[in-house]
């Protein structure tokens, strides 16, 4: 028996031994291994892989008028990271890197982070909506309001799901954000919370956690406003095809359309910024990528959120940009420098 085993073992040691002696079946064997290493397996990192434009005249659907010059909204791609990537971000100047945790909270899953995300760009393109036809003086009015739990922590103590829409707190129906908070700041121990999931009316317990020496559920509340309008809106954006950060330009591509003039003046206008419901516009990510997108494309005018100024102008400078860099902190004055300029 002992011989049979060592006789066994020789085989494969010769066998070895011939195997590596031979390049080509080494590297056949071995080369598709290292593809689908370099390719395939992922790592704990997002890797921005540079910049884009997103043309938004052919996005936006009104039939009020066309324009002569055109809209874009400046965007990152990235990815998770795998070996390649990862690699290339420490080669590639317009790569960058950033730690997962950097971008998914406390190892949320991948389904609730996009159905985030989502949520925030729809949200951001209600709110460029309302906030471009009042500028213009036109017909808008709320059709709907709901109250959606977009995050929740995960040592919450709650049997809530992402996605659940708030209807009720301990009984009390409730149709504002503070009715919200205050039917659970009144709450000692327990709250019960009534939400729509999958179309069913459904009671949650939820109780409190110590966050930062506060007492919290340790969820985030998004308000979804929808809205009517008159003429109607058709957007043609697919999947993640542009997030948050786009809500600065697609307001002023929906005023565009709206008005008389041409706001655009021939330019190329593209920018960045997110934008709520009163027409402020907020700060973004990924300046360095959005910026060399603007360069390549050769964009006449530029709008930054003025939170993201300074850096913005250190990098103008730096590489001597030659569109004109515009910070703004609302809606009325991106509106304001394209009809003066």
């Amino acid at each position: 028996m002992v011989e049979e085993k060592q006789i066994k073992i020789e085989k494969i040691s010769d066998r070895l031994k011939n195997f590596f002696k031979n390049p080509k079946e080494v590297i056949s064997f071995f080369l598709p291994i290292i593809i689908a290493i370099i390719l395939v397996i992922p790592l704990p990192y997002y890797v921005k892989l540079g910049g884009g434009i997103i043309k938004l005249e052919n996005k936006i659907d009104i039939d009020e008028k066309g324009e002569n010059g055109h809209f874009g909204a400046l965007y990152v791609r990235e990815s998770k990271a795998v070996v390649l990537t990862y690699i290339l971000s420490y080669i590639v100047p317009s790569y960058d890197r950033e730690k997962q945790e950097e971008v998914i909270i406390n190892d949320e899953n991948t389904e609730n982070y996009d159905y985030r995300e989502k949520l925030y760009f729809t949200s951001s393109i209600d709110a460029a909506t309302k906030t471009a036809f009042e500028k213009a003086g036109k017909s808008i009015e709320v059709a709907s309001s709901k109250f959606l739990i977009i995050y929740i922590d995960k040592d919450s103590k709650t049997n809530l799901k992402v996605g659940d829409e708030i209807i009720k707190v301990n009984g009390k129906s409730t149709k504002t954000y503070s009715e919200i908070t205050e039917e659970i700041k009144k709450s000692k121990d327990n709250v019960k919370i009534t939400v729509i999931r999958d179309k069913k009316e459904i009671e949650t317990n939820n109780s409190f956690m110590n966050i930062d020496g506060e007492s919290k559920l340790g969820i985030v509340i998004s308000n979804e406003i929808k809205y009517t309008s008159d003429p109607k809106v058709k957007l043609k954006f697919n999947g993640k095809e542009a997030g948050p950060s786009g809500g600065l330009m697609i307001a002023l591509t929906i005023y565009d359309k709206l008005v008389k003039e041409d706001i655009t003046k021939g330019r190329l206008v593209v920018g960045t910024g997110t934008i709520d419901i009163d027409g402020n516009i907020g700060e973004i990510g990924g300046v360095k990528h959005k910026l060399m997108a603007a360069a390549k494309k050769k964009a006449d005018v530029v709008f930054i959120p003025y939170d993201n100024y300074k850096e913005a102008k250190s990098l103008y400078d730096k590489n001597n940009y030659k569109f004109a860099l515009v910070p703004v902190k609302t809606f009325d004055e991106a509106v304001n420098y394209l009809e003066e300029k």
